[in-house]
């Protein structure tokens, strides 16, 4: 833990820029998967809500580490095994999404679009691995 100041670099770091992808790709997501529900909630189905249920969550988690890397509340560590589990959840949904296209075979762009997204954070979050292992680069741009 460190002072508690603004911290400008962190928002120019690749660890920064992957999670302000994360958040923006995340609402994205939720655009997707819960725009078409029309009144219902968009968790309701199995394969769906979970997809949903897990982007809202992991949104708002993203949200709270960012502001508090902003702040210079330097949590890698934490950060570290909450990356690890997002990637491994997200794979579970990138399979689930897959799954439901496949099975109601569902011509809706916004579903296979919403999947690919999916797929794209659990890229994002295994990169994020990368960079708080030290494994990856975490360039100041």
């Amino acid at each position: 833990m460190g002072d508690i100041r603004f911290n400008s670099l962190y928002v120019r770091s690749t660890h920064g820029i992957i999670k302000i992808l994360q958040i923006i790709i995340g609402f994205i997501i939720c655009a997707f998967l819960c725009a078409t529900w029309y009144g219902k909630s968009c968790f309701g189905e199995g394969r769906l809500g979970y997809c949903s249920g897990l982007n809202f969550v992991i949104v708002v988690i993203n949200i709270v580490v960012f502001i508090l890397n902003v702040i210079n509340l330097n949590i890698w560590s934490l950060e570290r095994i909450y990356s690890i589990i997002a990637s491994i959840l997200f794979l579970i949904a990138a399979v689930l999404i897959i799954w439901y296209l496949i099975e109601v075979n569902s011509p809706a762009g916004w579903l296979i679009a919403a999947a690919v997204l999916i797929c794209v954070m659990f890229v994002l979050f295994l990169w994020d691995v990368k960079v708080l292992q030290g494994e990856s680069a975490n360039i100041v741009h």
